[in-house]
């Protein structure tokens, strides 16, 4: 397995806000975090990152324990791609994808070829080649989304980790970013991302890990764990999962806040 938590806690100061987290995930596989707001998702990806220590548990990737690596090693393990980045030099995309390369050589070095090569080869698998001279600080919120996966891909990490990637695109861009995701999938990556919405797992996602107040409420499948009961226990409120075919016969859950009816008692 590429990815394994097991009973993962941690926080800040004296509290931990995750509590007692375990997944795991294989290469190929699509893991969304669900859950209301609080409920420890960032503080997750700050673990998984090394950006915090842990405080219980392990978390291994590729059968290596995160707690042992240097911030190198585990850099060319797990790559971060951030809902927002705004660089404050007027870089091209072909620079900010050759950053993803810094893992791979001293601070005193400068890019090679082999390096422009692998930059070239990342936008490539995005289809964003054609983006490689633009600034991109003139880049729309989805063609950074891009860039900044291929950049990612350049580090030459196995998991990357996507903090609510479709939070500022607009629905088609989404769309596009979510096509991008499975493909990366289908290559044999390790995507983790968390997300708002328990559409994106039931539609896209291999497996779920749903919580809330810092513990797994469930993780499993999505027919598994994206489930009224579930929902309903996550966010405090009554849920229903429907299933509806598109034009083309794909199958896609939609999940609806039930409105309840106001009742008077009759006299």
């Amino acid at each position: 397995m590429l990815l394994e938590l097991q009973d993962v806690r941690g926080g800040y100061g004296g509290a931990d806000v995750v509590k007692g987290v375990s997944c795991r995930a294989g290469r190929g596989d699509i893991l969304c975090l669900l859950g209301p707001n609080g409920c420890g998702k960032t503080t997750l990806f700050r673990l998984l990152l090394g950006s915090l220590p842990l405080r219980g548990g392990r978390i291994r990737i590729d059968g290596r324990e995160t707690s042992r690596l240097t911030p190198r090693e585990l850099a060319n393990l797990i790559a971060y791609i951030p809902q927002h980045h705004t660089p404050i030099f007027s870089y091209t995309v072909l620079d900010v994808v050759v950053m993803g390369r810094a893992a791979h050589f001293s601070p005193f070095d400068a890019p090679k070829s082999v390096d422009r090569e692998a930059a070239f080869a990342a936008l490539e698998k995005v289809n964003a080649l054609h983006l490689a001279n633009r600034k991109y600080t003139a880049l729309s919120g989805g063609q950074r989304q891009l860039a900044l996966i291929a950049r990612a891909i350049c580090q030459s990490a196995k998991v990357f980790v996507m903090d609510e990637p479709e939070a500022s695109l607009d629905y088609a861009n989404h769309q596009l970013l979510m096509e991008v995701v499975a493909d990366l999938a289908a290559k044999g990556y390790c995507v983790v991302l968390s997300t708002h919405s328990p559409e994106h797992p039931a539609s896209t996602g291999s497996k779920v890990l749903l919580m809330k107040e810092g513990c797994v409420v469930g993780f499993g499948s999505p027919g598994d764990i994206i489930t009224p009961e579930n929902l309903e226990l996550a966010y405090g409120i009554p849920m229903d999962v429907v299933t509806v075919r598109d034009r083309y016969g794909t199958e896609r859950s939609v999940c609806l806040p039930v409105k309840q009816q106001n009742r008077r008692d009759s006299i």
